[in-house]
């Protein structure tokens, strides 16, 4: 199953985001390990926008026929995400429509 989601950058928290994204990119080992603990075979973060006007499409997806587990907050990787995610976005919407098709 896909999940998306849209965020609105909180004002002045984009360089922090950018900065919290740039540092999962360099942990991609722990983070992959995080995406199998949590049932998901992807997890993508897009940044659009400008300045104050800045939002986050986020879209994970998980292994086919299986749900979502929660995060290891054991983990400090997903307590440090959870954290940044607290103090830089704020949801916009749960709802979004659009399409996301591909082939099997």
């Amino acid at each position: 199953m896909t999940h998306c989601k849209i965020f609105k950058i909180k004002k002045g928290k984009r360089k922090t985001w950018e900065k919290w994204c740039q540092e999962i990119s360099s942990r991609q080992k722990e983070a992959l390990e995080t995406l199998e603990e949590e049932n998901l075979v992807q997890e993508k973060c897009i940044i659009f926008g400008e300045g104050d006007n800045s939002y986050v499409f986020y879209r994970h997806e998980t292994i086919p026929g299986k749900e979502k587990k929660p995060m290891n907050l054991t983990r400090t990787i997903n307590q440090k995400h959870e954290q940044m995610m607290k103090e830089c976005l704020e949801e916009v919407e749960d709802k979004i429509t659009g399409y996301d098709i591909k082939i099997k």
